[in-house]
């Protein structure tokens, strides 16, 4: 059975639009056909204004906590920040988790498809090696 997660689209002016889950080729076909040089020029244009801006993304969300953020850039390129959900143990035996962010810049093409799969496969400590790597 296909793993299905929700994901996001976030807009430069902060907006953002929720959307239901899809499996991970419609989750990969979202990404490389949504208008990203519209999302971008916002972006100019916002800050140019010198108005509030963030950079244009999509998110998936896993529901045992993990998220995937990729904001493409006008390089082809991506920003992607990776929230993996990080447990460990408190005194040896009580599990607690904590909030971390892998954060890298420049992430190539061939890579974002390959993080998108990975996330849906549940490959999260891949994801943290392969975003760490230099």
């Amino acid at each position: 059975m296909m793993k299905s997660l929700p994901y996001w689209i976030q807009r430069a002016d902060l907006s953002a639009s929720d959307h239901e889950a899809v499996d991970v080729e419609n989750a990969l076909r979202v990404f490389m056909t949504h208008d990203w040089s519209e999302e971008l020029e916002l972006l100019s244009e916002l800050e140019r204004a010198g108005r509030e801006y963030c950079p244009p993304g999509i998110g998936f969300v896993d529901p045992a906590g993990p998220i995937l953020h990729v904001c493409p850039s006008a390089s082809g390129r991506a920003l992607v920040h990776y929230h993996p959900k990080a447990m460990r143990k408190l005194f040896g035996f009580i599990p607690t988790f904590r909030d971390e962010v892998q954060t890298k810049q420049g992430v190539q093409q061939s890579d974002l498809v390959e993080l998108i799969h990975s996330f849906f496969a549940g490959r999260h400590d891949w994801i943290l090696r392969k975003l760490a790597a230099a």
